[in-house]
């Protein structure tokens, strides 16, 4: 069985962090995304872990003195499991953007790449917000079967 991606580690400025940072950032994850905190007590540093809902996947913050500083469009992707839950992610992140301008979307678009034998339509969006990494979100459907030129 192949490795599977369980975590995604973020360092970030410890400002980011105190009281109202981490109940800023629970409430846009938890709203928008389902994120719940997880438990950090066996943990050093006091890191905001983050669950996302399955099974062993977690996003996992750390206050550093040399935090993460990533380019604008730098992201880890979540693969959801239909368009009407990427659709309806993105506009609760809109609705939580109306009031607070944090909030950093780039708005569902699809493509399809040909394949050798099947076409594949990928249907992708962008949020982000605090911090230096945004999430893209992705729907992957292959069509049918065909015959390679």
């Amino acid at each position: 069985m192949p490795a599977t991606l369980n975590h995604v580690a973020i360092t970030l400025d410890p400002e980011l962090l105190d009281d109202a940072g981490r109940a800023e950032l629970l409430a846009f994850f938890g709203e928008v995304f389902g994120w719940t905190e997880g438990d950090n007590s066996g943990e050093q540093g006091n890191p905001l872990i983050m669950y996302t809902g399955t099974f062993g996947q977690f996003v996992y913050l750390l206050g550093a003195e040399n935090p993460l500083r990533a380019p604008e469009l730098d992201h880890f992707g979540l693969m959801v499991d239909s368009l009407d839950e990427l659709h309806a992610i993105v506009e609760r992140a809109k609705a939580y953007g109306a009031h607070d301008e944090r909030v950093r979307i780039i708005d569902v678009h699809a493509r399809t790449t040909t394949g050798p034998t099947r076409d594949y339509t990928l249907t992708s969006a962008y949020i982000g917000f605090v911090l230096p990494l945004m999430i893209e979100l992705q729907h992957l459907v292959a069509g049918p079967e065909h015959q390679p030129a």
